[in-house]
């Protein structure tokens, strides 16, 4: 599988560099791994937006989009 290019909007970034370091190494791990499976499983699709996607892990959240071989982070909260 062709690994997918990771891009963060600005707003995410802000939002990334926020948090707490542990949470931000979190969300890292999880980044690299969407940059290799967009769609893992846990990964839930938001009704209505079309390629937006939800993924939970601890007390994150991180929305994301996927345009043909790259994943947009919109929101980490």
């Amino acid at each position: 599988m062709t690994p997918y290019h990771i891009k963060i909007a600005p707003s995410a970034k802000k939002q990334f560099i926020s948090l707490p370091k542990r949470y931000q190494k979190i969300l890292f791990k999880l980044m690299e791994a969407l940059a290799i499976n967009p769609r893992p499983p846990g990964v839930k699709k938001i009704d209505g937006m079309t390629g937006l996607y939800n993924h939970d892990i601890d007390h994150l959240r991180l929305i994301y989009k996927i345009e043909e071989q790259e994943v947009l982070i919109l929101l980490v909260k």
